[in-house]
């Protein structure tokens, strides 16, 4: 990285450390001025948005889809203005606006020396979950897809590390978690993009259609003996989430890679009926479909 562009990553989060002074009502209020202009006049991803919400509910009208496609992106805009906000936080402020519901769960693990994988999917706020170190005692580590921009991936690692996360690139993480050199600890995978590969062996049925899954969670609970858990980040209000911890599979039972990936599926989908416009609509998440005759 050449110097200009660490200058100008130190600028933005110097800007940024500024505008998370704001009061957060201000803030969604500037988001909303965003908002509008990305909505009406760019139409940001707005065909993919509502064909990927036509298809996950299948039931809904053409007046449900707008409106959730509506709510989405108030959603939306509001999780990138949380990020701002989340600079101007102090510990005791943050832990107020992301709770933790079952810590226990993963204190049990920790006491008697067990590795977790914790297996989230994009909804709520999934960038605060850099608040979850402050709930814990041990080391967290996030997973990430670094970004080509150099500049951009500074600035969002400096935001992300304020509270004590660890980030591990995805092209790291493998050889790092079986090096076991921070063990035992917990490892954040955000799972449900869209992967690179096509094995029919991992296409589950998600949001009533055929969707593939990234297997390196499973794969390296089996391969460290780890215990798997579902994170549930839920909106509770405004600017405030709650996180729950739900056990998939103990490191006993971790070798059935399909079966951990398919309760993935199936509590990640329970979560988003619940509240349907707090998904990541806009990604592309079903780019990589299964042959016709694959049935998962």
């Amino acid at each position: 990285m050449r110097w200009y562009q660490k200058l100008l990553a130190s600028f933005l989060y110097i800007l940024a450390r500024i505008a998370g002074k704001l009061p957060m009502p201000v803030l969604y209020f500037k988001a909303g001025f965003v908002r509008f202009f990305a909505v009406k006049v760019l139409r940001y991803r707005y065909q993919v948005i509502v064909q990927n919400i036509s298809r996950s509910f299948p039931e809904y009208n053409y007046r449900q889809v707008r409106q959730t496609a509506h709510d989405f992106y108030r959603h939306f805009f509001d999780v990138f203005t949380e990020v701002i906000a989340f600079q101007g936080f102090n510990p005791q402020t943050a832990v107020k606006h992301l709770t933790v519901e079952n810590p226990e769960l993963l204190n049990s693990y920790h006491e008697q020396g067990i590795n977790v994988i914790a297996m989230a999917g994009h909804r709520g706020n999934w960038e605060w979950v850099t608040i979850l170190p402050l709930h814990f005692k041990f080391s967290i580590y996030t997973l990430y897809k670094p970004l080509s921009d150099k500049v951009m991936e500074s600035l969002m690692n400096r935001i992300r590390k304020r509270f004590g996360i660890r980030l591990l690139s995805m092209n790291q993480a493998a050889r790092f978690i079986l090096s076991k050199k921070d063990f035992p600890a917990v490892y954040l995978f955000v799972g449900d993009q869209s992967p690179s590969h096509k094995d029919p062996e991992f296409c589950f049925d998600f949001m009533n259609q055929p969707s593939f899954l990234f297997t390196g969670g499973a794969k390296l609970a089996r391969a460290t003996k780890s215990a798997v858990v579902y994170m549930s980040i839920s909106k509770q209000k405004r600017g405030y989430y709650s996180v729950r911890f739900t056990p998939i599979a103990d490191p006993d039972g971790v070798s059935d890679e399909k079966a951990i990936l398919r309760r993935y599926a199936q509590l990640l989908e329970e979560d988003i009926r619940r509240q349907p416009a707090n998904y990541l609509w806009s990604h592309k998440r079903w780019k990589n479909l299964p042959p016709p005759e694959h049935k998962p």
